[in-house]
């Protein structure tokens, strides 16, 4: 074996190790800043949940199994922590106790800052998101039920959705 030869050969090997380090510690940093946690994923926004116990449906974006707890994850662009936000979680809480038989003790909300939002998986919360859903869902239903109207029939003959419409007043 000539020295020299092999020489390069070790340079350029430490030189990749070094490499390697700096990436995996940057990766690290880039997670911490990003407010991503450490455990297992599970699923990383590629499971859409389903109950019809509940009749709801949900994507979280990370589920992440933290020993034998499963806790959801969302990212939100925002950059404060707002109602809706955490009723999504609330809905996600629900959706993975029925999938995966364990109920999530918390979850996160990471905003577009970085900042991460422990969000409680209590009574108060699941008991808030079953109603706002039954509120969501007697929204819609009345959606179908005709709006009481009494046009006069020049209105009528105007109108575009006269075709449409079981109230004209021809």
């Amino acid at each position: 074996m000539i020295p020299h030869q092999s020489h390069p050969f070790w340079l350029i090997a430490a030189g990749a190790l070094v490499a390697g380090v700096i990436l995996v510690l940057l990766a690290q940093r880039m997670r911490r800043v990003r407010g991503l946690a450490s455990g297992r994923t599970l699923a990383l926004d590629d499971v859409t949940l389903y109950s019809s116990r509940y009749r709801l449906s949900g994507r979280p974006d990370r589920i992440v199994r933290v020993g034998k707890a499963i806790v959801p994850e969302e990212w939100k662009s925002a950059k404060r922590l707002w109602p809706g936000h955490i009723a999504q979680m609330g809905v996600y809480f629900l959706l993975i106790e029925e999938r995966y038989g364990v109920r999530p003790a918390y979850g996160y909300v990471v905003l577009g800052t970085g900042n991460r939002h422990r969000i409680e998986n209590d009574a108060r919360l699941r008991s808030w998101v079953l109603d706002l859903a039954d509120q969501v869902r007697d929204a819609r239903a009345k959606l179908r039920e005709p709006i009481g109207v009494s046009p006069r029939p020049a209105q009528c003959r105007a109108c575009g959705q006269r075709g449409n419409c079981s109230q004209r007043a021809d």
